[in-house]
């Protein structure tokens, strides 16, 4: 009997570190699955721009989702859109941190309306998104990503003259701001 414990045991442990590498396949290795998963741009039709994690001179607040011209060859732009629950997403980048972890962007806490990176983690509801979809006239559409957390959505930056990505609420989902389509990569 003790034999058959001790196999039901170690059972148990091979499932879990099973479920572990497969939470961390989903969210957090992005960068290995690059061949199975597209990444993309993620293109907001308000500002004409693409999310990127390159750091802006112009904008001392580092961590953060920034806009810059797209550019399919720049990785910092690369985006992989992971399953973190039944009706949510999360958008890791293909860059890396001296960890090997990946960053996701993340709803911030404490009311700053900026779409921080912080490392990914399934079980962080801040980094969790549901799509809306808008169709248009022409039968194109576009996607907005509402937060889980606090019904704000990613959009363009408050102010004039910076690049931050920021996720707020004072948009309609008809304005170009709240709308985002996904460009292939290389």
């Amino acid at each position: 009997m003790k034999r058959s414990i001790t196999t039901l045991s170690a059972v148990r442990m091979a499932v879990m570190a099973l479920a572990a590498t497969a939470v961390t396949t989903t969210v957090g290795a992005a960068g290995s699955a690059h061949a199975e998963f597209g990444y993309w741009l993620l293109y907001n039709r308000g500002v004409g721009m693409c999310a990127t994690t390159q750091d802006d001179p112009n904008n001392g607040i580092s961590g953060t989702a920034r806009f810059a011209a797209c550019n399919a060859s720049d990785r910092r732009q690369w985006w992989l859109r992971a399953t973190t629950g039944q009706d949510t997403i999360a958008y890791s980048t293909y860059e890396v941190n001296s960890r090997g972890q990946h960053r996701c962007i993340e709803n911030a806490s404490g009311g700053w309306g900026l779409a921080f990176l912080g490392i990914c983690d399934q079980a962080n509801y801040r980094q969790s998104f549901t799509i809306e979809y808008i169709i248009f006239p022409d039968h194109t559409g576009s996607e907005i990503y509402r937060a889980q957390v606090d019904d704000r959505k990613l959009s363009v930056p408050y102010a004039a003259g910076t690049s931050y990505v920021t996720i707020r609420n004072d948009f309609g989902n008809e304005d170009p701001r709240m709308q985002w389509d996904r460009l292939a990569t290389p």
